[in-house]
């Protein structure tokens, strides 16, 4: 197929993650703390979709993401297809039909993401030792929080395969 329809999905639903998250954020600023759940946009896609299809939908999310976070731009956009071809080049070792692979993919994704952005943004001068210890107690709020809309937004995803009468397994299944 020369386009697949799963591509429209997918990103559909890493802009509504995105916007969920910009939409927590902004309501819990009185906080002052910032949660960070963009690793479950680059799993799926890699275990479901053919190379061609994945890096379509990896660099699109990435730009998206790229323009709403403050980090330096260009960032994502190669980050999030760098973690998906790892996931891709390995992907016959996890069951995309359960959850628990993909999630624990996300904490991984996530983990790495955001180690990115503290790591840019603490080069950029703010370097402070206060910075380091909000910036970790983000992180790990960011993971307790990822252990509730990990398993939502795979179930999300693979809802809306089975709603729009798409392919509801992964181009190669593992061996089992």
């Amino acid at each position: 197929m020369i386009f697949d329809r799963r591509i429209l999905i997918f990103l559909a639903t890493n802009f509504l993650l995105l916007h969920l998250m910009l939409l927590v954020n902004s309501g819990i600023t009185f906080a002052a703390i910032n949660l960070f759940i963009l690793g479950p946009a680059c799993i799926l896609p890699a275990l479901y979709l053919r190379a061609d299809h994945f890096f379509m939908t990896a660099i699109i999310t990435g730009l998206w993401i790229d323009a709403a976070l403050p980090s330096l731009f260009g960032m994502m956009t190669v980050l999030i297809p760098a973690i998906g071809t790892l996931i891709l080049l390995i992907r016959r070792r996890f069951r995309a039909e359960k959850n628990f692979h993909p999630c624990l993919l996300a904490h991984l994704a996530n983990f790495s993401l955001a180690l990115a952005i503290i790591y840019t943004l603490i080069i950029e001068g703010a370097s402070s030792y206060n910075l380091v210890v909000v910036y970790s107690i983000e992180l790990a709020l960011s993971h307790l929080i990822l252990l509730f809309v990990a398993p939502w937004f795979f179930n999300l995803q693979r809802l809306l395969f089975s709603i729009s009468d798409s392919k509801t397994e992964p181009e190669s299944l593992p061996f089992i």
